[in-house]
């Protein structure tokens, strides 16, 4: 929707902030203490970048390919162009950023504790990015994890259908508590549902990527027992080399 613009590099990865950002530094500025409020929002979203810092060097390393980190109104993204091989790497990669504000949590709290209430501080709100990332709702990082884990049991398709039903229960917990004076949580909500359709449409051109076919069947997603990207339940119609072809299990 809105262009980013890039800030510089980390670690030879492009930092980019997207103009959403600004929006919701002139909605703290209003509502919640002025200048003050702005500071607190601006160590968050550096620690926020350092957690997305942690995702994207494991990601690297595992030869997923990352073109940038983008800071946006719900946060931040790193923006993979390549998806995990294995679930084993997308667990990786899905722990690495709330490893890292664990980390910093633990360190603030610490020098907090010696006198440092400012950095206590930053150590507290490392530790709350950690917590609600770990939520299990696609595309936050426990939603990868979970998906990541049912996989090893469903078909990618498959596991990211349960992931997103999970998402979206949590999804509508956030609207009612949204409804009952967090008001913050009913911005939030409608984005999880919609990331969690686009998650869907992602692996399923994903498979088709990888199977190199077209599905002209819809039931032939709902997969529970094959391995990732093979054999459907049933039957299905797929085209392969321009015919029409009838597959079995």
């Amino acid at each position: 929707m809105f262009k980013p613009w890039r800030l510089g590099s980390l670690l030879g990865f492009p930092l980019e902030i997207n103009p959403s950002f600004l929006f919701l530094l002139g909605l703290v500025l209003v509502a919640f203490g002025g200048l003050i409020g702005v500071a607190v929002v601006l160590v968050a979203f550096a620690s926020v970048v350092l957690h997305e810092l942690g995702h994207a060097v494991v990601a690297r390393r595992l030869g997923v390919r990352v073109v940038g980190i983008e800071l946006g109104f719900f946060g931040g993204a790193a923006k993979m162009i390549n998806m995990p091989t294995n679930a084993r790497a997308e667990i990786s990669i899905a722990a690495a950023g709330p490893l890292v504000s664990i980390v910093l949590g633990l360190v603030g709290l610490a020098l907090g504790k010696l006198g440092l209430p400012f950095v206590g501080l930053i150590g507290w709100i490392n530790l709350i990015i950690a917590a609600f990332n770990l939520i299990p709702a696609l595309p936050m990082d426990g939603g990868r994890i979970l998906r990541a884990a049912l996989s090893t049991r469903y078909s990618h398709v498959r596991a990211t259908d349960l992931a997103v039903t999970v998402a979206r229960v949590v999804a509508i917990g956030f609207a009612i508590l949204g409804l009952l004076g967090s008001y913050q949580l009913l911005f939030l909500a409608p984005f999880l549902w919609l990331q969690g359709t686009r998650e869907k449409q992602i692996a399923r051109m994903q498979w088709q990527h990888d199977s190199g076919v077209e599905v002209l069947d819809r039931n032939a997603w709902d997969d529970r027992r094959a391995p990732r990207g093979t054999g459907l339940r049933g039957f299905r119609i797929v085209q392969r080399n321009g015919r029409m072809v009838i597959e079995t299990d």
